[in-house]
């Protein structure tokens, strides 16, 4: 999550090179590791993210806080990612870095995953598959599951934040999160149950 002093984008609208630096520097991590998970390919996200911010500085003459500042821009990235893939008539990726499923109820990230201690070599080896069969059940979820997915979890937005972001409910935002957790409970057990 990220917060935007009015300060700053009063600067924007008057064309000051300070404001537009702050501005970049404020939204550059969070919206390139949304971008990033949604794409799954860092250069991509970068590029998305650079469109994302001429979008935001083009918008900014007739912005009206609505909604949060924050909802307008993840709003806005979205949409050219959702752009991307209808015009590359693919699905997006995801990283690794965060990837998530449930256990017993509650969500375990990547990072708990992985042990401190250095572990060994066949340790790192069944590690790699869990991360590699963790990623596989992440890029087969439906692109709606996926997007709810990476603003609850890697993005910590709230549901409401979510539900105006993907113009939707904010019953169907929980949903859809509780849905794609569930989704990769199943895939990652069905994957268990096959190698078993």
């Amino acid at each position: 999550m990220f917060e935007v002093s009015p300060e700053v984008i009063d600067g924007c609208r008057r064309r000051s090179e300070e404001a537009y630096s702050a501005l970049f520097g404020v939204l550059e991590l969070p919206v390139v590791n949304f971008l990033h998970r949604m794409c799954g390919e860092r250069n991509l996200a970068e590029d998305l993210f650079q469109e994302t911010f001429v979008r935001i500085l083009r918008g900014l003459p007739s912005w009206q806080p609505r909604a949060k500042f924050s909802t307008w821009v993840f709003t806005i990235a979205r949409n050219l990612a959702l752009d991307h893939f209808k015009h590359e008539r693919r699905g997006p990726g995801t990283s690794t870095d965060q990837a998530i499923h449930e256990e017993g109820g509650k969500i375990i990230f990547l990072s708990e995953m992985i042990p401190e201690e250095g572990p060994s070599p066949a340790a790192l080896a069944e590690r790699a598959e869990e991360v590699e069969r963790l990623r596989d059940a992440i890029e087969r979820l439906g692109v709606v599951k996926r997007e709810a997915l990476v603003l609850r979890v890697f993005q910590g937005l709230p549901y409401t934040e979510i539900a105006e972001i993907t113009g939707c409910p904010v019953g169907t935002a929980k949903y859809r999160v509780h849905d794609a957790v569930q989704d990769l409970t199943r895939m990652l057990a069905s994957n268990e149950a096959m190698e078993a």
